[in-house]
C-alpha cells in the first residue's frame, strides 16, 4: 500500500515541455527522412514479400517431402531498424540464423547474413532500392540462409 507522503512525492507537476521541445528538435533535423520514409517503407515492403513468397514456396515444398522439421522459418515485418534511426528492417529467421535487409533514406538496401543471433553480423551487401539487382540478391541470400540455417 502507497503511503499519501508516497504518493504525493510520485504526482509532482509534470512539465511536458523539454519533451516537446526535444521532439521539435528532432522532427527538424530529421526533416528530410521523414519524407523518404513513405518510399523506403513502400520498397522496403515489396522486397519483405518477396522473401515471404520464398520461404512460403520453401516450406510448401519441404511439408511435402514429409520434412516438415526444415519449415519453422518466420520472415518479420517491416519495422524501425535496431540499430540506425533513420532506417527500417525486415528479418527472415529460422533459430539462430538470421538475415536482416535495412532500407536506408538514400535509397538503398543493406543485405546483412546470413548469421548467428549473438555473433558478428556480416556478410553486408548494397543495392539500390527498389531495382532488379536487390531482387536478385535477396532470391541469392535467402537461398545462402537456408542452406546454412538447416545444417545438421
Amino acid at each position: 500500500m502507497t503511503t499519501p507522503s508516497a504518493r504525493a512525492a510520485t504526482e509532482a507537476a509534470f512539465d511536458s515541455a523539454p519533451f516537446e521541445d526535444l521532439a521539435a528538435e528532432l522532427a527538424q533535423r530529421d526533416r528530410s527522412w521523414s519524407s523518404q520514409v513513405p518510399v523506403v517503407r513502400d520498397a522496403l515492403a515489396g522486397l519483405r514479400e518477396r522473401a515471404a513468397l520464398a520461404i512460403g514456396a520453401f516450406a510448401k515444398a519441404a511439408s511435402a517431402r514429409s520434412a516438415a522439421h526444415l519449415t519453422d522459418l518466420q520472415v518479420g515485418p517491416v519495422e524501425p531498424d535496431e540499430k540506425h534511426v533513420d532506417c527500417l528492417q525486415f528479418k527472415v529467421r529460422r533459430g539462430r540464423f538470421e538475415v536482416v535487409c535495412v532500407g536506408k533514406p538514400r535509397g538503398v538496401v543493406t543485405m546483412v547474413g546470413p548469421y548467428r543471433a549473438g555473433r558478428p553480423e556480416r556478410p553486408c551487401q548494397e543495392h539500390p532500392l527498389p531495382s532488379v539487382a536487390a531482387c536478385a540478391a535477396l532470391d541469392a541470400l535467402l537461398l545462402e540462409f537456408l542452406r546454412t540455417a538447416t545444417q545438421v
